[in-house]
């Protein structure tokens, strides 16, 4: 008679057999060596080994044909792809495709151009200014008109941030603004107080204290002001 391989109690086995059999989880299992070798045993082994194989196949095939389709437009149509591959190209419909195409290019085109434009005003607005004022340049007209003369090099970056295209390349926004307080637009930089300093104004008599700020923008434009406070 057979051993069982599984038993659920010794009762039923053979007194001499039973320490060929190990407890474990409330059953008796009968412990084999080689059974690896055993032809039952090697035939379910290959036939699971063939299964995972072509699971395996499977699954490959599957991502393969995802990551096609996931490149396939909404409206594909299998009929007039098989008329291409053939030859037999439906000319109409390669037309339609063509406008179709070039029209959802020039939509995300102009999306991109419309929230490039809106990124570079909102920079306008804000950092433009917080950096006029960052370099002194705190006078409403003056600052105005710095405002008319930086905006037009204003550019967005790749990664949002505002900045001037330059002979030494690109640079910071901020730091372009610094630069030119420091050198040709230092006449728009309003002077500090005190110090009780005389100040030119471009060889006329009258001190800065008493002109206006069209005044002021006058002698800035033409660059005459200077940066000391009557």
């Amino acid at each position: 008679m057979p051993l069982k391989v599984t038993v659920d109690t010794l009762d039923n086995v053979e007194e001499s057999h039973r320490p060929l059999y190990v407890e474990q989880d409330g059953k008796f299992y009968l412990q084999i060596e080689g059974v690896r070798e055993h032809p039952d045993v090697l035939n379910l082994a290959s036939a699971y080994e063939r299964v995972k194989a072509d699971r395996e196949t499977i699954r490959t095939e599957r991502d393969t044909l995802k990551a096609r389709a996931a490149t396939l437009p909404d409206d594909f149509d299998p009929e007039k792809w098989a008329k291409l591959k053939d030859g037999k190209p439906d000319e109409a419909a390669l037309v339609k495709l063509r406008q179709d195409l070039e029209a959802e290019r020039d939509d995300w085109k102009g999306k991109f151009e419309q929230m490039s434009e809106t990124a570079r005003k909102n920079a306008l607005d804000r950092d433009l200014g917080d950096a006029l004022t960052e370099a002194g340049v705190t006078n409403p007209s003056f600052a105005k008109a710095a405002r008319t003369m930086l905006s037009d090099g204003v550019k967005i970056g790749d990664n949002g941030k505002p900045f001037v295209e330059t002979d030494m390349g690109p640079i910071a926004l901020a730091d372009h603004v610094k630069r030119w307080a420091a050198g040709e637009g230092k006449d728009f930089v309003t002077p500090p107080q005190g110090g009780g300093g005389k100040g030119g104004n471009g060889g006329g008599t009258k001190p800065l204290s008493e002109m206006g700020d069209a005044e002021r923008l006058e002698l800035a434009k033409a660059g005459k002001l200077r940066t000391q406070k009557d």
